[in-house]
């Protein structure tokens, strides 16, 4: 029976959230209505209280009001407070009953000066039975004070508020988690509507203050390092529990206290941060993260810098850590950077090397972990790395250009993190670190060529050593394929060029062909003339001496590059004309350059001529055969309608000779083409009559 009623006590105190309609009904009969049938002894206790305030509203002719019910109960409290000996039980009931009253109390109802003496008599009340009452009951009492003090005490003078943001600050390291909360966000909302800089500078020193009390019992836990999954509660002395609580006190002050107290516990903060996790590090962490949140404008640069060296300290050691620790990090580091490149771009950039280095190194961790790195990784490349400034400061070469913030310096030491990566790996890398590596040499574009050409051809090394699954050979090949759209054929071509081994007469670098048929984009027909197609005859001559078939595979599949260099190429107006001839030749001479040649010209045509029709609707499919997968955004920005006018003069003018040795070709083949070839052919035709 006794258990029975524990537990049905336990319950009632754990639903401590009362909520009470603010409007005509007595506070007192709705708390009758809604506990009449509980049998729970702390409810009971409750209806009595509020049946006893009503009583003495009756005797003195009140109503029955929230401002009245609030008058009654404290008077009822002091009373309480100078009496010889208290009921635990009643002081209890007391407190619960002023947390409902308290906020149904209509702004200005209660005077400064009285708020003021209520604080005070509520501070002593439960200062005097704090052991004895219930959490239910203290955390209401904890509430009461607090908005007591926002809503109705002076903000302005510091001496309406002292007494009770002394308890607060107390209880905002209690042992008890309700009151311990319920204290912190009652902090955090009177710091939040503090204006008056003596108050703020008189709440700053008290919240400090209390902060280095507790430093020497925080400085020890700091280097003691605790393994993952360790409870504060269960592992710590209530000193040391406390200690590690006011952290949370600190986190919640800091974007509110004075600037200069700001910084030196701040300071003081990142110090604590040890590059091992310790049962600190969450708290520390998580005052980063509301400071990031919460704080204004001014952030001081060796505040953040301080948050950066404590960050980068903490991920160094990573694998040591707890996985959600590192990923609150890593979030956090990007908050950082973004914060110090608004005050001090040139500090910002040297600081990249190290943030990079250290996010790099965690591409290799669990999911969770080298996920968010990624993310933070490709977030940062994308604000911070910009090929344009970069082009600019290319003269000024050297390492010291990273201490004096120019963004070559800082760029080429970001490159040499993902260099030094990839020199480590002996077997294709990770997803991620192509994925990134991948992200770097587009957005530097051309200048990839100079900073990361040591990267790409670590990457070709990689690729002609490949033993990873398929998977890992499609992740490998797509990043090499962005360093063919960054850098283009040509620049690839100089660093990895297909050629004839003497030694075997086979072909070098062959496994380059399908990534270029694949990534070409933006290139040059001239380049495919001059160049691609001299290459793939000397090629072909090689292997019919050799009577190698390899090399003649080798050969096809260069020339059968061209719809490639079809893809938006930069000069169809100067070029077209001399593409016409050699592609007249191919027809007569080359017959399994048929199909490539009528999905190039057919790929020409529907680039240019999308420039000059309608737009169709986002969602309207397109229906023009031969199109390439290019999307619709990069095309819009690949040609402009003057371009294209040019262009299809060009194609139009040098089309006649070309276009009957396609109807020639075309009428020989008979029933030995594709359907295809035939709907891509017919297109080609139409669309040449049209121009001519």
């Amino acid at each position: 029976m006794a258990a029975a009623e524990a537990g049905q006590q336990k319950r009632a105190e754990e639903n401590d959230e009362l909520t009470i309609k603010d409007g005509d009904t007595d506070i007192c009969q709705q708390l009758m209505d809604r506990y009449a049938k509980s049998s729970a002894a702390q409810h009971g206790h409750l209806v009595a209280t509020a049946a006893a305030m009503r009583s003495i509203l009756v005797a003195e002719s009140l109503p029955s009001t929230p401002p009245a019910y609030f008058a009654a109960a404290i008077s009822s409290a002091d009373s309480t407070v100078n009496s010889p000996a208290t009921d635990p039980v009643a002081v209890s009931a007391l407190l619960t009953f002023l947390s409902i009253v308290v906020p149904l109390v209509p702004s200005g109802e209660i005077s400064t000066e009285k708020a003021r003496e209520a604080v005070t008599v509520l501070v002593s009340l439960i200062d005097r039975d704090e052991e004895k009452l219930g959490v239910a009951s203290l955390r209401g009492g904890v509430k009461c004070i607090g908005t007591l003090l926002i809503g109705f005490c002076n903000l302005d003078d510091w001496e309406s508020l002292d007494l009770g943001f002394a308890s607060l600050l107390k209880f905002a390291v209690d042992k008890r988690p309700k009151v311990r909360r319920c204290a912190q966000e009652c902090l955090e909302k009177i710091l939040g509507s503090l204006q008056s800089s003596t108050v703020i500078k008189e709440a700053s020193n008290t919240v400090y203050a209390s902060f280095k009390e507790y430093k020497p019992v925080l400085a020890e836990l700091s280097s003691s390092r605790i393994d993952e999954g360790s409870k504060v509660d269960l592992s710590l002395k209530t000193q040391n529990a406390e200690a590690v609580y006011v952290l949370n006190v600190l986190g919640v002050a800091i974007p509110f206290i004075s600037s200069k107290l700001r910084s030196r516990a701040f300071s003081e903060l990142c110090n604590l941060m040890a590059s091992q996790f310790s049962l600190l590090t969450r708290q520390i962490l998580k005052a980063m993260e509301v400071f990031f949140a919460n704080s204004r404008d001014e952030i001081s640069v060796p505040e953040i810098e301080s948050i950066i060296t404590s960050l980068t300290g903490y991920l160094s050691s990573h694998d040591k850590n707890p996985s959600d620790t590192v990923v609150q990090a890593t979030i956090l580091l990007r908050s950082a950077l973004e914060k110090l490149h608004l005050v001090d771009s040139k500090l910002c950039l040297k600081k990249l090397p190290l943030v990079f280095g250290d996010l790099a190194g965690l591409l290799t961790s669990n999911d969770d972990t080298a996920s968010q790195a990624l993310d933070v990784l490709k977030d940062l490349i994308n604000r911070h790395v910009d090929k344009d400034i970069v082009e600019g400061c290319l003269p000024f070469e050297g390492e010291e250009n990273v201490a004096d913030g120019n963004k070559i310096g800082a760029t080429k030491s970001v490159c040499a993190v993902f260099e030094s990566i990839l020199d480590s790996c002996d077997a294709i890398p990770n997803e991620r670190i192509l994925d990134v590596t991948a992200i770097l040499i587009d957005k530097l574009g051309e200048l990839s060529y100079v900073l990361m050409r040591n990267i790409v051809l670590k990457l070709a090394s990689l690729m002609t050593s490949a033993t990873g699954d398929a998977c890992s050979l499609k992740h490998l090949q797509h990043c090499i394929g962005s360093a063919v759209v960054a850098m283009g054929p040509e620049k690839i071509l100089e660093l990895l060029p297909i050629s004839i081994c003497a030694d075997n007469r086979s072909c070098t670098n062959s496994w380059l062909i399908p990534i270029l048929k694949r990534y070409i984009v933006g290139a040059s027909l001239g380049y495919y003339i001059e160049h691609i197609v001299p290459l793939s005859k000397s090629i072909l001559q090689t292997s019919r001496k050799a009577h190698r078939k390899k090399l003649q595979a080798c050969s096809h599949e260069l020339m059968e590059l061209l719809p490639a260099f079809c893809n938006y190429p930069v000069d169809v107006a100067q070029n077209f004309g001399s593409l016409a001839k050699l592609l007249v030749k191919f027809i007569n001479k080359y017959p399994f350059m048929n199909e490539a040649i009528t999905l190039s010209l057919q790929r020409l045509v529907n680039q240019n001529k999308s420039k000059l029709r309608p737009k169709i609707n986002p969602g309207e499919a397109k229906t023009c055969p031969g199109e390439d997968n290019t999307s619709e955004l990069e095309s819009e920005n690949r040609y402009s309608k003057k371009t294209s006018t040019k262009n299809i003069k060009a194609l139009a003018s040098c089309s006649a000779e070309l276009l009957q040795s396609l109807v020639d070709m075309f009428t020989g083949l008979g029933t030995e083409v594709s359907s295809d070839f035939k709907v891509n052919f017919l297109h080609i035709f139409c669309n040449f009559k049209l121009y001519n």
